[in-house]
C-alpha cells in the first residue's frame, strides 16, 4: 500500500505540473497496480480482526472503477482530486487501520 500511496503522490505531482507524458505512464503503472493491490486490500476485510468494518469493503470496487473512469475521461481535475484527495486519503486510513490491528 505504501508503494500505491507513493505511486500516487508521483502521478498528481506531474499532473499537477502538467507534465503529460510523465503523468500517462505512471497513469498506467498505477492502473496496473490498483488491479494487483485492489483484491488485497478487499480481502483484507475478511480477517476477522476487521469485522467490526468489514462493510467497508464494497468502497474499493467502487473507488476502483470511479478511478478508470475518470481517468479515461480526462477530466485532469476530477482525476487529481479522485486520486489524492479521496483514495490515497482513505489508503493511509486503511494501512494505518491494518497496522493497529496486527494484519500488516
Amino acid at each position: 500500500m505504501d508503494e500505491l500511496i507513493k505511486r500516487i503522490e508521483e502521478a498528481v505531482s506531474d499532473l499537477m505540473q502538467y507534465d503529460m507524458e510523465k503523468f500517462t505512464a505512471k497513469a498506467q503503472e498505477l492502473a496496473g497496480i490498483m488491479m494487483a493491490v485492489f483484491p488485497v486490500i478487499i480481502n483484507s476485510y475478511n480477517d476477522p480482526r476487521m469485522e467490526d468494518v468489514r462493510q467497508d469493503a464494497v468502497y474499493w470496487p467502487g473507488q476502483l472503477e470511479k478511478i478508470l473512469k475518470v481517468l479515461e475521461k480526462g477530466d485532469w481535475f476530477e482525476v487529481a482530486d479522485t486520486l489524492y484527495n479521496e483514495t490515497r486519503p482513505n489508503l493511509i486510513e486503511l494501512r494505518d487501520m491494518l497496522t493497529a490491528r496486527g494484519i500488516l
